[in-house]
């Protein structure tokens, strides 16, 4: 599969001029005296890739690169077009996943015996206070903002597809999130944060013979295979072992079958995490129980990965692997800017361009997958930095597949020779574990 040929073809589907419909129908474009659709939405997304925090002037000189002949103020009364504008860019953004772009696959040692390898998490975003109706804050610490956004995002770490990327009230549940209730393929790891941990998910993930791995719950009630609930301080003290592995029935149902691993921490480490238990129920009026902290000795993961099957440092490094979904959010908040809108935006305005940034980021992770994918080692800053450089030309070409082309594969080449991360002897990066999960020292 020629993934650079595929990503061209959908980025000229996806700016195409099904946008300029789907304007009309929204009213946010009635006459096609000054913009289409499609211009309307190059213009803004290709100007906020390149440039987050932009200016109504740079939105001009933008217009004026399309070939536009329109006014600074024109540029400003699009943006005051308020609901039809949130609406146009919503719509818009609803198509992305249908293209269900998938990359080259990864090739490391972990990654080769699964088809996919999921991993989700969200991300909180603020949101002004007028949009609280619509998009519930969290609530909680004095300062939080009353009105919010959670951006869930399901991602294959080994084609990098974004399979399913979910806008939802900032109150809304991790474990009830679409990316946590969907159907999985038989044999799919999936790996989330504690945030997730839910034992009837689980138990319905293991139904379709897909496989979880987590962190375990504390409070969760915890049976060995006859039933009977152990203390686990008690019996974590009496293990010599630092690595401790059996079969256990997590949940008070007590129906699903899966493994405990159990790795002791150093002592250093063990009273770090023990200090800011402390510390995180001291804000919240309490006191961190004692066999919490007995517990905090140790790093305790579930699966349902059977025996060996995979082994314990493997679902050490798969879990790890979640982190990876930070470094994908890492560019899209610091250098895209996901979360920044302009100083003195209405609500309407504010909502409409995060969802511009989000359309823009999803086609920017398209290119990136072409790009970068097959570079195990690849830094997706570094990559979206280089990206940056090149978005106007390529948006420039969307009529012409080949000069489209030609720009991805010289953007491909550049990525090749400065977009890597570099090999460590001492605290081994992701893609060496991948490679090699033997390299894994501590927890």
């Amino acid at each position: 599969m020629d993934i650079i040929r595929t990503v061209s073809t959908a980025l000229q589907a996806q700016l195409g001029t099904e946008l300029d419909e789907i304007a009309r129908e929204c009213f946010v474009v009635i006459r096609e005296r000054e913009f289409t659709g499609r211009t309307l939405l190059l213009m803004i997304v290709v100007t906020l890739l390149q440039k987050p925090d932009a200016t109504w002037a740079d939105f001009h000189a933008t217009a004026a690169r399309l070939g536009l002949q329109i006014s600074r103020t024109a540029v400003e009364k699009r943006f005051a077009a308020g609901e039809p504008l949130v609406e146009f860019f919503r719509r818009a953004l609803e198509r992305a996943p249908r293209q269900s772009l998938i990359g080259n696959p990864v090739s490391t040692e972990l990654l080769q015996p699964f088809t996919a390898v999921l991993i989700g998490d969200a991300t909180t975003i603020a949101l002004p206070d007028e949009l609280a109706d619509l998009f519930p804050g969290c609530g909680g610490a004095i300062g939080t903002s009353r009105a919010a956004l959670k951006l869930q995002v399901l991602w294959d770490l080994k084609t990098g597809r974004l399979v399913e990327p979910v806008v939802e009230p900032g109150r809304a549940s991790d474990a009830k999130s679409p990316i946590a209730v969907g159907r999985a393929a038989a044999g799919t790891p999936l790996v989330y944060d504690l945030g997730y941990f839910d034992v009837s998910r689980f138990t319905a993930l293991d139904a379709q013979e897909a496989k979880f791995i987590s962190r375990l719950q504390h409070g969760t009630d915890v049976f060995d295979l006859d039933g009977v609930q152990p203390d686990l301080v008690t019996y974590f003290r009496g293990q010599t072992a630092s690595l401790v592995g059996q079969m256990i029935l997590p949940g008070a149902m007590a129906k699903l079958c899966c493994r405990l691993i159990a790795i002791r921490v150093p002592e250093g480490v063990a009273n770090r995490r023990r200090q800011q238990a402390r510390d995180k129920a001291k804000k919240k009026g309490r006191e961190a129980s004692a066999e919490y902290l007995g517990l905090l000795g140790w790093s305790l993961f579930v699966t349902n990965g059977k025996a060996e099957d995979p082994t314990w440092k493997a679902v050490v490094v798969l879990y790890r692997a979640r982190w990876q979904i930070e470094l994908l959010f890492e560019p899209w908040k610091s250098h895209d800017q996901l979360e920044r809108g302009r100083a003195g935006a209405s609500a309407p305005e504010s909502l409409a361009v995060f969802y511009a940034k989000l359309l823009g980021v999803v086609l920017q992770h398209w290119i990136l997958v072409a790009t970068a994918w097959h570079i195990a080692a690849r830094s997706l800053m570094k990559a979206a930095e280089m990206l940056a450089d090149e978005i106007k030309e390529m948006m420039k070409a969307l009529g012409d597949l080949g000069r489209l082309e030609e720009l991805l594969r010289h953007l491909q080449r550049l990525i090749e020779n400065r977009g890597r991360t570099t090999n460590r002897n001492k605290n081994p990066s992701y893609a060496q574990l991948m490679d090699d999960p033997d390299l894994l020292d501590g927890i």
